[in-house]
C-alpha cells in the first residue's frame, strides 16, 4: 500500500527498468550550457521536446535535461551523482574553471552548477 492510503486489494508495483534522464531547472540557460559542456565535459544532443527553453546532454547511457526557469530556488541537499575516471583530475579541472568544491569525503566531493544544482562527483 502506498502512503498509507485507503486503497483496498493488492497493488502490484510497476516494473522500472532504468533511469533515462534527470531534468534540472537552471536560471540562465546559456551559462548552464557552457558549464555542462565545458566544465562537466558532457556531449550536447538534440532536444526532442521543444517546449520552453532548454538543452539536453548525454551522460553515458543517460541524459541530463536543462530547463530554463529564472525563478530563484532555495538551496537544498538534492543532488545527482556522476562517476569520474580520476577524482584528482576532476578536482584540478574544477579549480581551473573556478568552481567551488562545497564538501569533500573519501572518494567523493560535492559541487554546484551555476544555478545551485548540487552534483556529487564519485571516483569510479
Amino acid at each position: 500500500m502506498l502512503g498509507g492510503g485507503g486503497v483496498k486489494g493488492n497493488i502490484l508495483p510497476m516494473r522500472c527498468l532504468r533511469l533515462t534522464h534527470v531534468n534540472l531547472r537552471v536560471e540562465r540557460l546559456a551559462e548552464a550550457v557552457r558549464f555542462y559542456e565545458s566544465v562537466m565535459g558532457l556531449e550536447p544532443i538534440e532536444r526532442r521536446d521543444t517546449t520552453g527553453r532548454g538543452a539536453w546532454f548525454r551522460l553515458g547511457d543517460q541524459e541530463i535535461h536543462l530547463t530554463e526557469d529564472a525563478t530563484p530556488q532555495p538551496r537544498s541537499q538534492r543532488h545527482f551523482a556522476v562517476h569520474v575516471a580520476d577524482l584528482q583530475e576532476a578536482r584540478r579541472s574544477l579549480t581551473r574553471a573556478h568552481v567551488e568544491i562545497e564538501r569533500e569525503d573519501t572518494g567523493r566531493f560535492w559541487m554546484r552548477d551555476p544555478s545551485g544544482n548540487r552534483i556529487e562527483i564519485v571516483q569510479a
